[in-house]
């Protein structure tokens, strides 16, 4: 055979390939989204939603007293501060950032962990139990945070990393690096995405659900690297805005930093949920249990629901 036909074939088939994926991760996103036809699939992740918003109104109520010292710790600033505006609305972010980044990894896990569950009961024609999807989370939940603790750490080192090197380099070098550390981060997330399942539905222990999980990950690499990178871009907008924030605040107005910390995190939920749902359709049809309805991403007729 001709070298250039060997070429041409083999190129051929790479194209093939990727379309193959591209199909297979749309098809898993829009089971995603078939299946917030039941309400109890998504309710996990709009319960945490509504957390994080008590939690934002908490801050804006309390910005004095004991609870400005509280919030001063955080940010290792002036709890005096706190209390004037609009320098409380200004630090906002920064507090609940570094709150909320606690709280996910320690809280998030287990509504994380009951979505898993719920999705899985909605493909397979199984009773929502909204109860018992916590339940089943919070019997695996020493698994479950050590997954949580490892894959955050090793998402903050190589974000902090791409950080560090473009401190240290000029021009457009540092915004290679800086996309390289965030670049990192997502082949990092890709790798875990689906440790999770493993735990929740395998019943597999926190090793044996990270070796399983990254397996799954370098067999199906383009499949779940899009999994992760495209539910990511909705994040993106709110992203660089938050990076801007302060600047924007002062031009606009300070209250710039509620609807901005809303908005981040309205996209945060959908980007967690698609991310959630769509690892575990894929990790249910790669581990040999199936969805009910294959048809149900395509346009075709929805999962039907079920009842507690």
């Amino acid at each position: 055979m001709p070298q250039d036909l060997i070429h041409t074939d083999a190129k051929t088939e790479k194209r093939r390939g990727l379309a193959r994926n591209v199909s297979a991760a749309v098809e898993a996103l829009q089971t995603s989204l078939a299946l917030l036809a039941q309400v109890r699939v998504g309710s996990p992740y709009l319960m945490y939603f509504a957390f994080q918003i008590i939690l934002m109104s908490a801050y804006l109520a309390a910005n004095t007293g004991a609870a400005a010292s509280l919030w001063a710790l955080l940010i290792g600033g002036d709890g005096d501060a706190f209390g004037r505006y609009p320098e409380h609305l200004l630090l906002m972010q920064p507090v609940l950032n570094r709150l909320e980044m606690l709280l996910d990894i320690f809280v998030r896990v287990v509504f994380h962990a009951a979505t898993i569950v719920l999705v899985q009961a909605a493909l397979q024609d199984q009773a929502l139990s909204l109860r018992g999807a916590f339940v089943a989370a919070t019997r695996r939940y020493p698994a479950l945070l050590l997954i949580s603790i490892v894959s955050s750490a090793a998402v903050f080192a190589a974000v902090s990393a791409g950080r560090i090197v473009s401190l240290a380099v000029p021009g457009a070098a540092r915004h290679i690096a800086s996309l390289g550390g965030i670049a990192a981060a997502l082949v990092i997330q890709a790798l875990f995405v689906y440790a999770a399942p493993y735990v929740v539905i395998g019943g597999r222990s926190f090793v044996r659900s990270v070796t399983g999980g990254m397996a799954l990950s370098r067999r199906l690499p383009a499949l779940t690297m899009l999994i992760v990178a495209v539910p990511f871009i909705l994040v993106i907008p709110t992203t660089f805005l938050g990076l801007k924030a302060e600047l924007i605040a002062l031009q606009l107005a300070p209250e710039f930093m509620i609807h901005l910390h809303v908005a981040s995190k309205v996209m945060e939920l959908i980007s967690l949920y698609l991310i959630t749902a769509g690892a575990t359709v894929i990790f249910l049809k790669r581990s040999g249990r199936p969805p009910a309805h294959q048809g149900a991403a395509g346009g075709g007729r929805a999962v039907p629901g079920s009842q507690t």
